[in-house]
């Protein structure tokens, strides 16, 4: 015969109970015998292998304190007659409307069932039981609690899943960022954390982790001066963007080493060291520090997941590999134009990186710099239908000389004009506007103030600047002062008022750029 107070047994063990947290049951009543009474009903009672630990209000407003700190607290038995008549009625409400706690489970409890009668109670109020303190024996107690604490276990783990899928969707929103803006300078960074974040959502605990790459190929397997921590969080974070050999990780040290030698992940009780290779990319590695245990599916997962970040990853950087292919050709159809010149040296190396400075400094994000940057060197591509006579002549261009001259920002849009790829639509732009001035006296359209790109502002004082202060067929260079000043006086004129004001407060690094990429003869 199956005893009374011991029927739900089989969810219970108290040998086990010590080592876990416990069930918090607040008892809320202005009567000090019944927290008396409850305690010793509930004593020794397990559920899920988890003890009860009884709290104690005295009030209503007492027990509103209380729940406004702790969110711990799984089942509240309130009395419903208090400091008021309504008191527990309003706790109730409270708890739901004004602390936004819908996981707590109420079960109310009265001594006077006529003041708050079942009915009303049930359907204004949100609880989830009413009973009256005379049918609450030890046993209909023990039922009604570990019945309701049953259900909040239920709560708490749908809103664990709700809480892990938000971990996942957090993750995947890094990853598809990562990999929807490639172009900029930390895309590299910015992937390798949404993995982490995914892969950490997955195992769903908090601890620290990194994501490293082995540059290189199979040589690079043995040689730990080759591994270099792309990303880290936690306590790793000092590591970023250092050589995995400088790093502290002497217990981690084994595993790493069996993970590239094996070419397969190690999952180890404190850690994990995840392995993922694309067919034609780096190795890669993923280490997690902290207590990792997964079952077979779980194992089988994770070592699928690591195998979509390798193709992800190399697809990364193959677009990467695209970009600095592009940059490539760039410079190389620079060159190519530049050497028709015969004095223009290291113009156009100088012209990306005073380009970029100057864009930074004005506030563009570092991809419309970068693109700047990289579009800069064919802003004078319209020289290649200029003869070598006028392009080349040592003295000052007559006024049709100055006319063929001038038609290379025509020339040069009009060869770009129809290109698809940003950087090529913004070297249109540069070609056709860098000559452009801001009071409207430039060519070839004779824009005025905004209405010229802010590229082409940027480049039409990059341009002035290297050329005053290098020689040219026709001159040799200015004075550093000279130079200064004329740029000083073209403010409002010539150039943009706050183009000038960037050019000067980054003037050290313009200099810098300058000794860094100087002509051969100076």
């Amino acid at each position: 015969m199956i005893d009374d107070d011991n029927w739900l047994e089989d969810d219970t063990d108290a040998q086990a109970s010590v080592h876990l947290e416990p069930w918090n049951v607040l008892v809320v009543d202005d009567e000090p015998d019944i927290h008396h009474v409850t305690k010793l009903a509930l004593s020794n009672i397990d559920f899920l292998k988890r003890p009860l630990n009884i709290l104690s209000c005295y009030s209503g407003a007492e027990a509103l304190d209380l729940l406004a700190t702790r969110d711990d607290i799984a089942l509240v038995l309130l009395d419903v007659v208090m400091e008021s008549e309504d008191a527990g009625l309003n706790v109730a409400r409270d708890i739901r409307e004004k602390l936004h706690n819908h996981h707590i489970r109420i079960i109310l409890r009265t001594g006077q069932p006529g003041v708050a009668p079942e009915r009303h109670v049930i359907e204004n109020y949100d609880i989830n039981d009413y009973k009256a303190k005379t049918e609450l024996t030890r046993d209909k107690l023990y039922t009604a609690v570990l019945g309701t604490l049953r259900s909040y276990n239920d709560i708490m783990l749908i809103e664990h899943q709700r809480r892990q899928l938000e971990a996942n969707r957090r993750g995947l929103i890094k990853v598809v960022d990562a990999s929807t803006t490639i172009f900029k300078q930390q895309s590299v960074q910015k992937f390798a954390q949404g993995v982490l974040e995914q892969l950490q959502s997955l195992l769903f605990f908090e601890q620290d982790a990194l994501y490293v790459v082995v540059s290189g190929g199979i040589a690079a397997l043995s040689d730990s001066d080759n591994l270099k921590v792309m990303y880290a969080t936690g306590g790793y974070q000092a590591y970023c963007g250092q050589s995995l050999a400088e790093a502290d990780l002497t217990r981690l040290r084994p595993s790493i080493d069996e993970a590239l030698e094996k070419r397969q992940s190690v999952f180890a009780p404190d850690h994990f060291v995840g392995f993922f290779q694309a067919p034609h990319g780096a190795l890669n590695l993923l280490i997690i520090d902290g207590p990792v245990e997964l079952s077979h599916p779980d194992a089988d997962l994770i070592d699928l997941f690591c195998k979509n970040v390798a193709i992800a990853y190399e697809n990364l950087m193959l677009n990467k590999e695209i970009e600095d292919t592009q940059r490539s050709i760039i410079y190389q159809l620079s060159e190519v134009i530049e050497n028709r010149s015969k004095d223009t040296g290291k113009h156009i190396h100088r012209m990306a990186e005073f380009s970029h400075v100057l864009a930074l400094e004005l506030g563009l994000s570092e991809e419309d710099a970068e693109i700047i940057r990289t579009a800069s060197p064919l802003h004078d591509i319209g020289k290649v239908g200029i003869p070598d006579l006028v392009l080349n002549k040592p003295g000052v261009l007559d006024a049709q000389e100055r006319a063929v001259m001038d038609t290379h920002a025509q020339l040069g849009y009009d060869m770009l004009k129809e290109s698809k790829p940003r950087i090529l639509k913004m070297a249109a732009i540069i070609a056709h506007q860098h000559h452009e001035k801001w009071d409207g006296s430039g060519y070839p359209r004779k824009l005025k103030g905004e209405e010229i790109h802010i590229a082409g502002r940027i480049i039409a004082l990059a341009d002035v600047y290297d050329a005053l202060a290098h020689s040219r067929c026709y001159k040799p260079p200015w004075s550093r002062e000279r130079v200064l000043e004329t740029i000083q006086a073209g403010s409002g004129i010539h150039f943009d008022p706050e183009v000038v004001d960037a050019f000067f407060r980054c003037l050290p690094k313009i200099e810098e750029i300058r000794l860094a990429y100087r002509d051969c003869e100076a």
